[in-house]
């Protein structure tokens, strides 16, 4: 099959490479901000381990969540929303303490009458 090709007008900075998904991030986290899952690059670098039952809140490993809602009348808290389109550069500390910059996405998904958040996270 061949690959589409995108016109020669398209601006090249809009382009993501498949690359770029290979490093992101994944976690699933309540409506209280409690991490539920993880992807396995997630649970490399914070230390986490699949099927653990607590893992803390998502301000363990972004600190600027301690003082932001994540959900505001049942909905994702549109300030946050609007920080994540807009490329905010949010702070995250691994495991091993270290500071980096990153881009944070978030949407809500239901399964079976649970409500969860999957967060996918990307480094700069």
């Amino acid at each position: 099959m061949e690959r589409a090709r995108m016109p020669t007008s398209f601006p090249e900075q809009l382009i993501t490479s498949p690359n770029d998904y290979d490093n992101r991030m994944e976690l699933t986290l309540n409506e209280h901000g409690m991490i539920r899952g993880c992807n396995i690059p997630s649970g490399d670098l914070f230390g986490y381990r699949r099927g653990a039952s607590a893992w803390g809140h998502l301000s363990e490993l972004m600190p600027e969540f301690s003082s932001i809602y994540l959900i505001r009348s049942g909905q994702i808290n549109p300030r946050l929303r609007f920080l994540s389109r807009m490329g905010h550069r949010f702070k995250l500390i691994s495991f091993d303490g270290k500071l980096s910059d990153v881009k944070f996405f978030i949407r809500v998904i239901e399964n079976q009458g649970k409500r969860n958040m999957r967060v996918m996270i990307f480094p700069f």
